[in-house]
Order: C-alpha cells, then structure tokens, then sequence
C-alpha cells in the first residue's frame, strides 16, 4: 500500500469483512463445528496463496529460526486450538441466538484482556482498565436478554462470552509468539492448525452441507477471512497499532448494521446503548498501554 491514507481504507474494510462473518453464520444450515473447520481450511489455503506463505519450518532457516525456543510448534498447536474454539462459540452464538447477540457478547473481551494481561506479563492495572472493565459489565448488561444459561438465549449469550474469553487469550498469546514470527506467517499457520483440528470432528458432516452453504462457506473463507486478514496485517504497515486497535473496535458496529440491514434484525434501545458502551470498552482499552508508535501486532481471529 503506497499510502496512509490506503492504508486506513483497507483496515477499516477488513474490519467489516470481520463483522460481516457473522451473517453468513446466520445464513447458513451447516453447524458450528463444520462452519468453522471450513472457514480455517479456506482462510489458510488463501492466505498461503495470496501472500505467498508456507507454515513455519517448511521454509530455509533463517537467523530468527534458528533462536526459536523448542516450545513453539506446542504453542502454535494450542494457539490453533484457541483459534477454533473461537470461531467455534463465535457462530454457535449466532446461531443460537443472532448476530447481534453473538458480536456484541464476543466484545466482552476487553474485560478479559485488561483482568489477564498485567497478570501474564507483569505489567500494573491501570485507571482506564477499570473503565473499561465497568463499560463491558454496563454493556453485557443491557444487550444479554437474559442471563439463565439453560434458555436458548442465555446459552448464546454464554458462547459469544466464550468467543471474547478465547479471543483475549489468544491475543495474549500473540503478543508473545510475534516476536518470533511475522503476523501474516503466524495467523496463516494458525488457521490452518485450526482447521486441521476439527476436520476429523467435522469430517463426519461434510457430507450433508448442501451446495448453497458450500458456496457460503467457501466465500466465509476465502474474503471473510483470508483476504480480511491479509487485508488487516498489510494496514499494519502504515498505521499504528493504537489506530488498528480502535478500528477493530468497531467490528460489532459494522456487524451490526449489516444483520439490521440484511437480515432485519431489530435494533433497541437497549442493544444500541449497550452497544456503544461495548464498543466504547474496546476503544478505550485498544488506547491502554499502546504507545505512541507501537510495533505491530496481528488481531489473531475475526
């Protein structure tokens, strides 16, 4: 990308592409677990093929290759598994409940990230971590219809919770894997670890997707994820980490507006409130500890 300006264009594209995944979850019959392994194994074939990447080791050593701790295949092996049971509760949130519910639950993490990253690395809470904090609770509150785990609804609510707890740790996860491999690299080969996972769980299914959600599917993989994330790291080059973070942020906005706009669903007060609230969580906490010019670092999922 030849400019700022172009730069910040394709972030913010890739952050709708982020959000809109969620409407094909919606739209399609296939269950989660096969939604997801679909999603990994296309997003990663893309990925590979439009940057050019190949998993780690599978290229001619280099100088950073060669310093890896030996700890890092097992870490790209669980963080692949974190990948997958994301996306996992990402869309068995959707489907249990709505897009809605599942983006705006999903934009829990904040709470998650502020609580766990200053334990992971040693670093002290900070003012605006509390903030955030009370805007995610404030948040959760007024969108979550109902907190009884045993409905439907609450069920939902609890995957999209899950889906930001895992997003969280992953994210942590990353900041430590990145000084060892580039973003693009690392999230290619964590997608694909992610699909490789469940393709013997969902293996079983792929038989019954009809051709419709194949196309679905194929499409979720190959721009809602692939070209999203490549997208997305590419910005990185010529914006800050502090500008990607507050993008990001508005992945439930973007997601949002496209379940009302596509799929009519209704938009309340109180998921407009809590909404903001969310999202304003996420704003605040994308600005905690970056620093004026950070380096750069992948989302980890979408």
């Amino acid at each position: 990308m030849n400019s700022s300006r172009q730069a910040l264009l394709a972030l913010h594209g890739a952050v709708v592409l982020f959000g809109g995944a969620g409407l094909i979850g919606r739209l399609v019959t296939a269950p989660p677990l096969v939604v997801t392994c679909v999603r990994s194994l296309v997003g990663a074939l893309v990925l590979a093929a439009v940057a050019g990447l190949t998993l780690p080791g599978r290229t001619a050593p280099t100088a950073a290759a060669a310093v890896r701790p030996r700890w890092l295949t097992a870490a790209l092996l669980a963080t692949g598994a974190l990948l997958a049971a994301h996306w996992w509760a990402f869309f068995a949130a959707v489907q249990l409940g709505s897009v809605t519910l599942g983006l705006l639950t999903f934009a829990s993490y904040p709470l998650f990230a502020v609580a766990l990253e200053p334990l992971v690395f040693g670093e002290r809470w900070q003012v605006r971590d509390f903030g955030a904090g009370l805007g995610v609770l404030a948040g959760l509150a007024l969108v979550v219809p109902e907190w009884d785990f045993g409905t439907q609804a609450g069920l939902a609510a609890g995957c999209g919770l899950g889906a930001g707890l895992t997003f969280a740790v992953l994210s942590l996860a990353n900041r430590r894997l990145l000084r060892w491999w580039p973003a693009r690299r690392l999230v290619a080969a964590q997608t694909g670890v992610a699909g490789l996972l469940l393709l013997p769980l969902a293996a079983p299914h792929l038989a019954a997707v009809n051709a419709r959600d194949w196309a679905w599917l194929v499409l979720l993989g190959a721009v809602f994820t692939g070209l999203a994330h490549w997208a997305f790291t590419a910005a990185l080059r010529r914006v800050t980490v502090r500008v990607a973070g507050v993008t990001a942020a508005l992945e439930p906005v973007y997601g949002v507006v496209l379940a009302w706009w596509f799929l009519g669903e209704p938009l309340g007060g109180r998921v407009l409130a809590g909404g903001a609230l969310l999202v304003g969580a996420a704003v605040l906490a994308a600005g905690t500890r970056a620093g004026p010019n950070p380096p750069a670092r992948e989302r980890g999922a979408g």
